[in-house]
């Protein structure tokens, strides 16, 4: 069984979630919508499936580091710990900074940038690829002698700190905004107003950011999202859809130099002959529109018990791979992105997500049958699986002529 904190607090993570729900119904706000926030988790989920695999190399290259080159051997105290936490923080400041000032980096981070939303359900929404461009931040650690378990135990917290504070329901908190980071300062973080954009990159601890200069408070309603906006729910393409957009940019720009400068500069740098660095749009939160296409009716429900399945099996993966084949691990994970995608496409009206949800379907249950040959559960699950099955393949076809013509209205002004 999986002992990771971020793996541990998934269940009260839904938990404030539902919580934020009851009080957006309360106050009667729209915070919330239901595509978005659907894709939000979807991104969660395909991160921390995708990190399965990545630890191998992360964790990996820390245990190296740490069993060969480490000075100390720090015992795992609660003073080291809280030490241990505050280094952790330090190392995400300038890691997270660096996510933003490099190009590259940038996209590996962009997708918590994406949502137009700003509530719990957006803390969720993590990068598939993201670690890949920083856990070298990270490496000083384990030469310093802090060892790769402890590590790894303390780096989570750090990370399940930053989950309270995706929301607007809280406003500033008097002295502690001084200290560490609040909703309100993760809000300026996440604004694409111009005066936002790279401020506030602090994990726990605000004070970073007030000594090196990056500190800005909230002094204006933020509207949300990236200054060239996804418009897609999904998730997949949200990890890599920055890339082929870079690799245009260098191929558009002359000179070895220059080419290099655009993917290791800042987002949106140009050189002085193609009009240099590209404009902050100026956006106003009256006016502005965010992505939502409408999709047929019953369809939301339709993917939103998919989603409920989803999390299910993906909740299952992450709390037991340890003991899986890695054939078993790699059918599981490329069920969980199809499925991630499928549902996106429903949402977004696409034809050819009708045309693929019977055989994906089909093939769901093939892949129950696969994994748990052999196993004594199989039988039970099998047939709540075929129940469950049916009944979505006949929710299917009643939902079928109203989405293939939403698809085709929508296929019209694309």
């Amino acid at each position: 069984m999986s002992l990771d904190p971020i793996i541990l607090s998934i269940p009260l993570y839904f938990l404030l979630i539902g919580v934020e729900l009851l009080a957006e119904r309360w106050q009667h706000t729209q915070r919330y919508h239901l595509a978005d926030a659907l894709t939000n988790i979807s991104c969660g989920v395909t991160s921390q499936v995708a990190a399965v695999f990545m630890r191998i190399v992360v964790v990996g290259a820390y245990a190296f580091l740490y069993q060969h080159w480490h000075y100390l051997t720090i015992p795992r105290t609660w003073t080291m710990g809280l030490l241990l936490f505050v280094l952790v923080d330090f190392g995400y400041y300038w890691a997270h900074r660096f996510s933003h000032e490099i190009n590259l980096f940038w996209g590996g981070h962009v997708v918590h940038h994406q949502s137009e939303d700003y509530n719990l359900s957006v803390a969720l929404r993590q990068s598939s690829l993201q670690v890949l461009f920083t856990f070298f931040m990270y490496l000083p650690l384990a030469v310093i002698g802090f060892e790769p378990l402890f590590f790894v135990y303390v780096s989570g917290l750090v990370t399940i700190y930053q989950f309270w504070i995706h929301t607007e329901f809280i406003g500033t908190l008097g002295p502690l905004e001084w200290v560490f980071n609040t909703p309100s300062h993760h809000r300026v973080h996440h604004g694409r107003n111009p005066r936002y954009i790279d401020k506030n990159y602090a994990g726990a601890f605000i004070v970073w950011d007030r000594l090196f200069g990056t500190f800005e408070p909230e002094t204006e309603r933020p509207v949300y999202g990236i200054t060239v906006p996804l418009r897609s729910w999904n998730p997949l393409w949200a990890n890599v859809s920055h890339y082929p957009a870079l690799w245009q940019q260098v191929r558009a720009t002359p000179g070895l130099g220059n080419q290099l400068r655009v993917v290791f500069g800042r987002p949106g740098w140009r050189p002085d002959e193609l009009g240099g660095p590209m404009a902050i749009p100026a956006v106003d939160a009256e006016t502005y529109e965010k992505y939502q296409p409408r999709p047929a009716r019953g369809v939301p429900g339709y993917v939103l018990v998919h989603y409920v399945l989803l999390i299910g099996v993906a909740a299952l993966f992450l709390f037991t791979h340890t003991g899986m084949a890695p054939a078993a691990k790699l059918l599981l994970a490329g069920w969980v992105a199809a499925s991630v995608v499928a549902g996106g496409g429903l949402l977004e009206n696409r034809a050819w997500a009708w045309q693929l949800e019977v055989p994906r379907l089909l093939a769901s249950l093939a892949l129950l049958v696969v994994l748990g040959w052999g196993q004594p559960w199989l039988p039970v699950a099998a047939a709540a699986a075929g129940v469950v099955g049916l009944g979505l393949l006949f929710w299917f076809y009643r939902l079928r002529p109203a989405g293939v013509a939403a698809a085709s209205a929508a296929g019209a002004t694309r």
